[in-house]
């Protein structure tokens, strides 16, 4: 059981770091003060190689809940840019609607539920500590454009839905989210 767990979680903090590293590229954040730390240039500068080998790392020791987790954060990735062709000419939306269908036929409905809910409420807790940045600078965030306190409700319920389904992976997904940003914020 132990082991189980701590594969799971070591998974989980695999993807964790593969999705950050995403997003900083996706972002083009070039105005984020870590950009000066010689450990992330490094990082930064082979981060494909890595982001690969964590994500076959990350496969083999939980396929499914990675395999969910990877995708719910593409999709959620999507939503502030929906009608916006892609280099495979679908538009946003249409990528999302996709990914939705590939997980609903081949992920467990629990999985991929705590998969997506969660990682939509990693990025709304995100969104509530970055909101001041994001505006300053620009970036898509919810907060932004819905206001505080409804980002607040929305993740309240989140929350409560990830624990009814279960409570396990909530810890796990949620704690290694904690430590990749706190980790991601020592570089």
């Amino acid at each position: 059981m132990f082991l189980e767990i701590l594969s799971k979680y070591f998974g989980i903090l695999l993807i964790g770091i593969v999705i950050k590293l995403l997003d900083d590229e996706i972002d083009d954040d070039k105005t984020n003060t870590r950009s000066q730390s010689n450990l992330y240039r490094d990082v930064m500068e082979y981060k494909l190689p890595y982001c690969l080998l964590f994500l076959a790392i990350a496969m083999l020791l939980e396929s499914q809940l990675i395999f969910a987790l990877f995708t719910s954060a593409y999709m959620i990735g999507m939503f502030h840019l929906p009608h916006q062709r892609l280099p495979f000419k679908l538009k946003g939306y249409e990528e999302m609607i996709i990914l939705f269908c590939i997980n609903l036929l081949l992920i467990p409905f629990d999985i991929f539920a705590i998969a997506f809910i969660s990682i939509f409420l990693i990025q709304l807790l995100d969104d509530l500590q970055d909101y001041q940045y994001d505006f300053k600078y620009g970036f898509k965030n919810f907060v932004n454009k819905y206001g505080k306190g409804e980002v607040i409700l929305v993740s309240g319920i989140l929350l409560v839905l990830c624990i009814i389904i279960s409570l396990m992976n909530t810890m796990i997904i949620l704690s290694s989210s904690f430590l990749i940003n706190h980790l991601y914020s020592r570089i």
